[in-house]
């Protein structure tokens, strides 16, 4: 913008303005070639300078079309502080000014109503009476806009302006929490606003829907009950006695609505859990993938230091080992006892009577033997001879199993058939590690007897 035209603004002389814009007839298309910029005609309706807005709208009137960097125009500007005049000035140059949004989809009658410009809502509604229906992005009309913000003599204005029209679905209009001005009136306790809604000067009795329960579930009434569980107010019985009079409920009084949005829900809730009931047991089973989680784990050693590897190993063989040893020498040592039949029992003393010590000390002692052999099978992958060191540690976790079974309270026909599987899960075992090993060097025979 020419600094020329600012100087001359604060100055309140039009003359000058008169003289820069005779001397340059460009000047005003120069400084609005950034079309986020502020215009000098922005400038001049904050500063309230009429004469100046009437010189600027001869010379550019589309000026009164541009947003401000902050995204309002000349008239949102003009009404929010309450200058008449220019507004004036403004809708008899173009009235279709007046349903002109914001950039937060605000019109100049919505500004007005927020500050209470009651004189700049006559004009507005004057020059352009379909205002009176446009609603911001939240869905708010200026009846809401007003009471919102406490200006009911701006709200008792547009109903007086607007009393010869049909206004009773403008003032039952939800915003997007579903609240009605009823509802907005009573959580803010505006008695006036309650008396001149609930048939008071201005509106019709029976105008209101006072039953209109919003989208969390709450009429007029229950915002008043929840306004006095927050804080009791004197006036509390004043206003419960204008929504009782005006047949206003309970959303839990309504019956009927209430059970038919209950069931709805329910219906809607039973539908999705039906269809998506397969899809989240699938997304469980993939999240508690065992394999999954055995290959992060072993991709997070592999990825670690050899240092951090060495230490991984030396503490998971220290704690495999002393949970092995438990086994041999459990606390309070090992009892036998000679059956009939000749067979020799062993049973830890711990095992004796119902075992409860025994089952706790092994069950956590079971638990460190398994995570740290699972720790030594992760590092030893990338070890020579991994194959061998897998076969020692199966047959060693082998070992275990049976020595808990021969000193656990297990019966005889239990433990020996329970070895039974062991000797031949081992055995197997052994049995394909022997033939990997003896095709492994056979190849080599082949090669060297080759070469």
């Amino acid at each position: 913008m020419d600094p020329r035209l600012l100087e001359a603004v604060q100055r309140g002389n039009v003359i000058e303005l008169q003289e820069l814009l005779g001397a340059n007839d460009y000047l005003l298309e120069r400084s609005c070639l950034n079309d986020s910029s502020e215009t000098i005609l922005h400038i001049s309706c904050l500063a309230g300078r009429t004469e100046f807005v009437k010189e600027l709208l001869k010379k550019k009137a589309d000026l009164a079309k541009r947003l401000n960097p902050d995204g309002f125009s000349a008239i949102h500007i003009a009404s929010a502080n309450g200058f008449v005049e220019i507004v004036r000035e403004l809708l008899m140059v173009n009235s279709e000014l007046g349903r002109l949004k914001s950039s937060d989809g605000r019109t100049s009658l919505h500004c007005a109503a927020i500050n209470g410009m009651v004189h700049v809502i006559k004009e507005l509604l004057k020059f352009c009476p379909a205002s009176k229906d446009i609603v911001t992005f939240k869905g708010e009309t200026a009846f809401h806009l007003a009471l919102r913000n406490n200006q009911f003599e701006a709200f008792k204005v547009m109903v007086d302006v607007l009393q010869p029209h049909n206004i009773k679905e403008l003032l039952n209009v939800t915003d997007e929490d579903g609240n009605t001005v009823l509802h907005l009136a009573t959580a803010k306790r505006q008695t006036q606003t309650l008396k001149s809604l609930l048939g008071g000067q201005g509106i019709d009795i029976g105008t209101i829907n006072v039953n209109v329960v919003n989208k969390i579930g709450l009429t007029a009434r229950d915002m008043l009950d929840v306004s006095q569980k927050m804080q009791a107010d004197a006036g509390d019985f004043m206003l419960r006695e204008l929504l009782h009079g005006a047949g206003a409920l309970r959303a839990r009084e309504l019956g009927t609505v209430v059970d038919v949005q209950v069931t709805r829900i329910s219906s809607t809730v039973s539908e999705s859990l039906s269809q998506n009931s397969e899809h989240f047991l699938l997304k469980v089973a993939k999240h508690l993938d065992p394999v999954k989680h055995y290959k992060k784990l072993a991709k997070e050693v592999q990825q670690a230091p050899p240092g951090t590897q060495n230490v991984l190993l030396v503490v998971a063989v220290l704690i495999a080992g002393m949970a092995y040893q438990a086994i041999l020498n459990p606390p309070g040592g090992i009892r036998t006892e000679e059956l009939e039949d000749g067979t020799v029992y062993y049973y830890a003393w711990m095992a004796s009577g119902k075992g409860r010590e025994f089952i706790f000390f092994m069950a956590s002692n079971t638990i460190g033997f398994f995570a740290s052999i699972v720790v030594i099978n992760l590092i030893i992958q990338e070890y020579p001879l991994k194959s061998l060191l897998g076969l020692a540690l199966r047959c060693m976790v082998a070992n275990y199993i049976s020595g808990f079974l021969l000193i656990g309270p297990t019966s005889v026909s239990i433990t020996r058939s329970a070895l039974l599987g062991i000797v031949i899960v081992v055995s197997v075992d052994l049995i394909r590690f022997s033939f990997r090993l003896l095709r492994r060097w056979s190849k080599k025979i082949r090669e060297q007897m080759l070469h």
